[in-house]
């Protein structure tokens, strides 16, 4: 660490990550005293970081041993961040692909907190051009992003999000859900989700599911101005979109379950 780093340094917070880094390394569970030995600290300042650890999963504690090993919120969290980094990485350069072959604004996003958020984008090179910043928030249920998630999410999930109000966007918003979840019908059948000016005025936007190895995580799509994304445009950009959607997803371990329509899902009506 270097002498400006010191000023931000949070001294518990440094003994709490001392810990886990100790209790990652040992080859078996560790009491506190040879915790408070391993990170140089007190035994009783030792103990309080334990037990506040201990409530967030991220240590356990062995009640007949009085022991300590990692907690499951540690292998949660890893996993997370294993998927995120996976994601990222592996998403981007097929945004790039999509957004040069395609000359629009290509756009990857999941949900969080009910909301969609751009994890990435990559815009378009034409000067008129659409594009959101990554870690924006839209919602789903408006964009093409958010209805290519909803519509291969399991129904208990679905029904979840049918229990909030639709909210309009704009004049073209669907804020029914019984229309909405015909539409999402149709996005199973032909994979290809469609918006056009019901998040943005004048603008359309096309997405397609991505998939790991537990399903329906995130999506990718294209945006632009409704001027450029014509129908008769729509059908080799939504083929383009699935077939990137398709590698991605199998990149990324999951199963994609569109292959059997994937000769047509490029054709929205």
């Amino acid at each position: 660490m270097n002498a400006p780093d010191r000023n931000y340094e949070i001294a518990v917070l440094s003994r709490a990550l001392d810990l886990i880094d100790a209790l990652a390394a040992a080859d078996e569970p560790l009491g506190a005293t040879d915790l408070a030995r391993e990170i140089r600290s007190t035994k009783s300042a030792t103990f309080r970081i334990l037990v506040n650890l201990e409530r967030r999963g991220y240590v356990r504690k062995d009640p007949a041993t009085a022991r300590y090993r990692l907690g499951p919120s540690l292998v949660s969290l890893g996993y997370q961040a294993s998927n995120g980094i996976d994601l990222l990485s592996l998403a981007h350069p097929h945004l790039e692909t999509l957004s040069m072959r395609l000359q629009e604004t290509a756009n990857l996003g999941a949900i969080r907190d009910g909301e969609i958020v751009y994890l990435d984008i990559v815009e378009s090179p034409r000067s008129l051009r659409m594009a959101a910043r990554i870690g924006a928030r839209d919602l789903v249920h408006s964009t093409a992003l958010g209805k290519a998630i909803l519509a291969f999410l399991p129904e208990d999930d679905l029904r979840d999000y049918f229990d909030h109000p639709l909210p309009a966007r704009t004049g073209l918003t669907i804020t029914n859900v019984e229309r909405l979840r015909s539409e999402l019908g149709q996005v199973r059948q032909r994979g290809i989700a469609r918006e056009s000016g019901e998040n943005e005025p004048d603008a359309r936007c096309i997405g397609a599911p991505v998939f790991d190895r537990n399903g329906i995580c995130a999506a990718v799509s294209i945006s632009g101005p409704a001027s450029r994304m014509l129908d008769e445009n729509l059908a080799f950009s939504a083929e383009v979109l699935l077939d990137s959607a398709r590698a991605l997803s199998l990149e990324l371990g999951g199963v994609w379950p569109l292959a059997a329509i994937a000769s047509h899902l490029g054709r929205p009506r």
